[in-house]
């Protein structure tokens, strides 16, 4: 803000996330989202909003998170088709 009170920066720069919770943040999402739904639906979405937010994930890493979330017993919203 300046000495008059007016906005003059991008509001989300006074609550920058550190990386570890941006990526905990996107997991826990998709883990409620797609709860149950097919690995490879899993990984797409994995890869676009890692994308999104510009962070690069490793393939192992989304694959894994992928297989884990896709084992994971759909709950009221992710039993919802696509």
């Amino acid at each position: 803000m300046t000495d008059n009170g007016t906005q003059s920066e991008p509001i989300q720069d006074q609550h920058s996330q550190s990386d570890e919770a941006k990526v905990a943040g996107i997991l826990a999402q998709e883990e409620a989202d797609l709860a149950g739904h097919s690995e490879a639906q899993v990984l797409d979405a994995l890869r676009e909003r890692f994308a999104y937010v510009g962070h690069t994930v490793s393939e192992e890493a989304l694959q894994d998170h992928a297989r884990r979330i896709a084992g994971l017993d759909p709950n009221a919203f992710s039993s919802k088709t696509l």
